[in-house]
């Protein structure tokens, strides 16, 4: 069905893009695979897009999220013919970036913004609640799934499955570092439920980003690592790593060995973080389809898939309302943890 719809994608593309301007900025060639592609809107305007894209990416360059950023901007500009050029106002979880978005004037459709389950959990935020939610986005599509994992150094030797590592950490105090120490960090969320499910002792030291983390942890300052597949996968492929268990219904193709969390424990609980784009209100509908289905096409292109694939991230297109209730899917999961229903 995926590959019908992204063919059936492309052709309607194809035929917005041939009415293109030729006096485009761009730097970039033609798409890798041979192909361009645009939405089936005829009302979009026949010189859009004409100029350089700008795509917000609110987290630090170099980060998983980042890297799949420019993943996507390369290929996006190869496809449109224009340069596509990420940004990085980093600060307050994304929000610095969000708000600029939200509050300034992005009408013209050259502005897309990465969002993730951060955004909306920001009305949650117990200590800094946000006035925004979905309902004040136009969502385009997801980028990636990015399943989350339980990792502990290779030399550790307290404790070298689930099984032991609960046990162990019923009488002991284990350390974790994240971005934060509630609702809104997913790495704070898992540990509260292994907490709440097991009866584990895991404290949450709060730190800058999923950089400080990793640096921390393999330094021997925390215990376990709560991240995501891209997160570890380098660590992991090296041998520096060992994964005890994946947050998800099924095991993954990047680490087929590594067992779901429910396989060894007989309790199901999954983590991700979905992350795709969006346009601020006042972008036109026939901008929102064309970028959308834009988007889509250049998840198709195999160099984008093969580059994806090198960072552990599994590709997805869900898209508009299906992309809202993939976010909110993991809202509802941390109000439950947390008991904020």
């Amino acid at each position: 069905m995926k590959k019908l719809f992204a063919l059936a994608t492309a052709c309607a593309l194809a035929l917005s893009l041939a009415a293109c301007s030729s006096n485009s900025s761009s730097t970039t060639t033609t798409s890798s695979t041979g192909s361009t592609s645009t939405t089936n809107t005829t009302a979009t305007t026949d010189d859009f897009p004409s100029e350089t894209i700008t795509l917000v990416c609110p987290f630090s360059a170099g980060g998983g999220t980042d890297i799949g950023a420019r993943n996507m901007a390369l290929t996006l500009s190869e496809q449109l013919g224009v340069n596509v050029v990420v940004e990085n106002p980093t600060g307050s979880g994304g929000w610095v970036g969000w708000t600029d978005l939200l509050t300034g004037d992005y009408s013209d459709g050259y502005t897309i913004g990465l969002i993730n389950h951060n955004f909306a959990l920001g009305e949650y935020d117990p200590e800094n609640p946000r006035d925004y939610n979905l309902d004040d986005v136009q969502l385009l599509c997801n980028q990636v799934f990015d399943y989350d994992v339980l990792a502990i150094r290779a030399d550790e030797t307290r404790f070298t499955d689930i099984e032991s590592f609960i046990e162990y950490a019923k009488s002991n105090p284990i350390l974790i570092s994240a971005q934060a120490t509630g609702i809104t960090d997913g790495e704070a969320t898992k540990a509260e439920w292994f907490n709440k499910t097991f009866g584990t002792q895991i404290t949450v030291i709060p730190v800058d980003g999923a950089s400080d983390s990793r640096g921390m942890f393999l330094a021997g300052d925390t215990d376990i690592l709560f991240g995501s597949i891209s997160d570890v996968m380098a660590s992991y492929q090296s041998g520096e790593m060992k994964i005890l268990c994946l947050f998800a219904d099924e095991r993954s193709d990047f680490m087929p060995e590594v067992p779901t969390v429910e396989e060894v424990t007989g309790e199901r609980f999954v983590a991700f973080a979905a992350r795709g784009y969006f346009y601020p209100k006042g972008v036109s509908a026939d901008k929102v389809e064309f970028m959308t289905n834009a988007l889509l096409t250049a998840m198709e292109d195999p160099t984008y898939i093969e580059n994806m694939a090198a960072l552990g991230l599994q590709l997805d297109n869900t898209a508009n309302d299906a992309f809202k209730d993939v976010l909110l899917s993991q809202v509802n999961t941390r109000l439950e943890v947390w008991g904020a229903n």
